[in-house]
């Protein structure tokens, strides 16, 4: 008898994370057995991460959810009385209860909830989701991208337009990396730098713990958590005063030689000068007419070729009505505002020696090429919004925005959009939750980029326990661990609690799936397929198509998200707007404009890459039938330094730093009962909410733990591996220490995401809400946030850490 296998490999990518691995999965007589790195792949890596390792694990694991479910008991109670039922009962049970509330309460009463696509599969289905709940009529969909990247992707846009671009750091001089360590959490991206090193970049790293990334640097800058925005005045105040920038850009391509008005801060206009003149026009200082120029955005150039615009001054201005009023160009303000944040008085904040932010500036604004990444590590505090802003301006004075070795904005495939936003009237949109307080924030109206408009989990708590400013009844949610990824879990507890009715799409029984009213049960990745638009990180990977087909047909009675959401969509009513039902068609209505098909992708199982030319400095190339640059997509067509869109909303125009204040009690009482600084992170063996069931991911990292710095340690009498607890003003958690020297001696790092056990290895799950538990999230305030994005004081949390003592 033979006993040969039948063995097929199938290519594919992991969606775990930012990095989407390009993949090639090992089927053995039907069982898949083995993932293998694609090297043909344009953005091929190896190794392997071990969440990618442990693909086949997922998809055998017995704690996975096997069929639909409905609660019997109510919400409170010890046992759900979970009932197994049918899809068609499931099915038409969500479609009833929803429209129920929509006939109600308005479609608005039902937000839906998407996790991060950065750490989890959900850049599977994320437009999907977003086109479901416009469909529905409902402007709430609920992300974490506020705490994750946000500032990043988008409120950079206020600064160049768009976001930061791709890093082409293997052709960098310099490469900056803050908050951010790609070895742990990018390893595609990593590669890249790797290249970039041995082409002889010098690496600077900005973060609080000697990581992987920050032992290759050339200089490491150890920044006290929650200080990023001081480091960032004070780099900017180093390469403005010593001239370390790039002078030809910053008066050419950025609104630093507008001037601004000293009486109302606004930059100065055409119209301010003359009752005819022009309001989008902008005045300069012209240093040889010793005159008022103006530059025209829609031209690209000013009223006269011989004005050369003033970087730098103060000048008394005659308005239209005979005023005189005092105006200083842009520069001059930035320089003035960064000039109050030397390095000498910086350190004292930052922990960051003076010579190292000098050093750092001068790398920074003499190596060119410069490229950079900024992530978590600025993402999660009270400044972030006005942080990310003082770093854009940092890159912006390089002059090294989309220049070979730069930040690179490389085209992507032209698609038809998906998300349904045409779905949504602007009254239903100005009903979003958080978007009248926050109007330049996730969920605002004047947002830069509309896929991105998504709101707070705490804003949907609000709205569910206070009814405020409407009631919401209803939750959908697709994958998410709604209560460990977001502040306050006990808030969340209560108010998922309080929901009419709430389903909850999963693998696993997390937190808020105990609290859900029906659960759905989701084929993980490799039981689905997926057509991936665009990989990102190079210019190839940017227009790589390819079709993700399932490795193994879905288990149990598990069913792809995204089968579930065009179901769905045709119970509700709404199937017009999903093809009727049929997927395929979606993806080739979204494929279209490229004259592509499904079925033409797989016929290319390892993706088709498009031939679409790059050219750097996009913003300065000229339309051949008008002679005419883009420029950049801001509203003077130049990169904003000062944001008078900043300014007409309420926020400085100019990045600032505001200390942030945690707590009632006096600086004196909190050093004393809190005298350390609590962070996060997520470790690399995990994606944030899930994984910690498989066996060969929780051999790693078999449980949460805290690190502090091994003196500190020995002065509050802790050894390693001893149970110490976690205490903030908010509450407390109890956690093992784990002592090191790579962070500093008064600060701390816990770890999010615990709460499930692995049975096969007979190691616990922790109760998400107990003090007992390892729940790092019952530890931070949710009522102090960042003004514009709302995003919380995650990095930077004032705390003790006490020796259990053994009874």
């Amino acid at each position: 008898m033979s006993t040969q296998k039948n063995i097929n490999f199938i290519k594919g990518f992991c969606p775990q994370c930012r990095a989407i691995c390009p993949t090639i999965a090992q089927v053995e007589d039907g069982v898949f057995t083995k993932l293998l790195p694609d090297m043909d792949h344009p953005n091929a890596f190896r190794p392997l991460c071990p969440k990618g390792h442990a693909g086949p694990e997922l998809v055998y694991s017995k704690e996975r959810l096997k069929y639909p479910m409905r609660r019997t008991r109510p919400k409170g109670e010890p046992d759900p009385g979970w009932e197994r039922i049918s899809w068609d009962k499931a099915l038409d049970m969500v479609a009833t209860n929803l429209n129920k509330i929509k006939a109600e309460y308005g479609a608005e009463a039902v937000a839906f909830y998407r996790p991060a696509p950065s750490g989890s599969p959900a850049k599977d289905f994320w437009d999907w989701m977003i086109r479901f709940s416009h469909a529905f009529g409902s402007p709430n969909t609920l992300a974490t991208t506020h705490i994750c990247n946000w500032a990043r992707d988008i409120n950079s846009g206020y600064t160049f337009g768009s976001g930061i671009g791709d890093a082409e750091a293997d052709k960098s001089a310099c490469i900056l990396l803050w908050g951010f360590n790609p070895f742990s959490t990018v390893p595609t991206f990593a590669g890249i730098v790797n290249k970039g090193l041995k082409n002889g970049a010098k690496l600077i790293v900005i973060d609080p713990k000697r990581t992987k990334t920050a032992e290759k640097a050339a200089l490491w800058l150890q920044v006290h958590p929650g200080t990023d925005g001081v480091l960032a005045l004070s780099i900017l105040n180093v390469m403005i005063k010593e001239g370390f920038y790039d002078k030809e850009f910053v008066r050419k391509w950025t609104n630093s030689p507008f001037l601004v008005r000293d009486d109302n801060g606004n930059v100065l206009k055409g119209s301010d000068l003359a009752a005819d003149g022009d309001s989008g026009s902008f005045a300069v200082w012209d240093e040889i007419n010793q005159s008022i120029g103006f530059f025209d955005p829609n031209t690209m150039a000013y009223n006269s070729d011989s004005v050369s615009p003033a970087l730098t001054g103060t000048y008394v201005i005659t308005l239209a009505d005979g005023r005189q009023v005092e105006c200083k160009t842009v520069f001059q303000l930035l320089g003035e505002m960064a000039s109050e944040w030397n390095p000498g008085r910086a350190e004292q904040i930052t922990k960051v020696p003076k010579d190292n932010i000098w050093l750092a500036a001068q790398m920074i604004g003499t190596l060119r090429p410069v490229s950079y990444w900024e992530w978590n590590g600025i993402e999660q505090q009270a400044n972030t919004a006005q942080t990310n802003r003082a770093v854009s301006i940092i890159y912006a004075l390089t002059g090294c925005y989309d220049a070979t070795g730069g930040n690179r904005l490389y085209p992507k495939p032209k698609l038809n959009r998906v998300d349904g936003i045409e779905f949504l009237t602007p009254e239903v949109e100005s009903k979003r939750l958080g978007a009248a307080e926050r109007p330049l924030g996730p969920g605002g109206m004047k947002t830069r980029l509309k896929p991105y408009r998504a709101i707070r989990a705490n804003d949907v708590y609000e709205a569910i326990l206070n009814e405020r400013p409407y009631p919401v009844k209803g939750l959908v949610a697709f994958g998410g661990n709604i209560i460990t990824a977001n502040p306050d879990s006990l808030r969340g507890y209560r108010a998922l609690s309080k929901l009419d009715f709430f389903l909850q799409v999963e693998l696993f029984m997390t937190p808020p799936a105990e609290l859900a009213d029906v659960v759905l049960p989701a084929a993980s990745y490799w039981e689905s397929w997926h057509v991936r638009p665009f990989f990102g990180l190079t210019a190839k990977s940017n227009t790589h198509i390819q079709l993700r087909e399932p490795v193994v047909p879905p288990q149990h009675e598990s069913r792809s998200d995204v089968q579930i959401m065009f179901d769905l969509a045709c119970r509700l009513g709404l199937g017009d707007k999903f093809w009727n039902g049929d997927i395929e068609a979606g993806y080739n209505y979204q494929l279209e404009p490229l004259g592509l098909t499904v079925e033409e992708l797989r016929r290319h199982p390892g993706g088709i890459t498009l031939d679409i030319p790059t050219a750097e400095k996009a913003y300065a190339r000229k339309n051949p039938k008008t002679g005419i640059p883009p420029g950049f997509n801001t509203p003077c067509k130049r990169i904003e330094i000062y944001s008078q869109v900043y300014k007409d909303y309420g926020y400085e125009p100019l990045p600032t730093y505001k200390e942030v204040v945690v707590s009632t009690l006096s600086d004196e009482e909190l050093k004393n009962r809190y005298p350390l600084t609590l962070t996060n992170w997520k470790p690399y063996e995990y994606c944030h909410g899930w994984g910690r069931c498989l066996p060969s991911l929780r051999k790693l990292v078999p449980e949460p733990y805290l690190e502090i710095n091994q003196a500190k340690a020995e002065e509050l009498d802790i050894k390693d591996g001893e149970m110490v607890t976690l205490e903030t003003q908010n509450g407390s958690i109890q956690v093992k220490a784990r002592l090191t020297d790579a962070i500093p001696t008064d600060v701390v790092y816990a770890q999010h995401g615990w709460w499930q056990e692995c049975q096969e290895l007979g190691l616990p799950g922790y109760d998400p809400y107990s003090s007992e538990g390892r729940n790092v999230n019952l530890l931070y305030n949710d009522e102090i946030f960042d003004p514009v994005m709302g995003t919380y004081q995650m990095k930077g949390y004032p705390c003790a850490v006490k020796r259990i003592a053994v009874r």
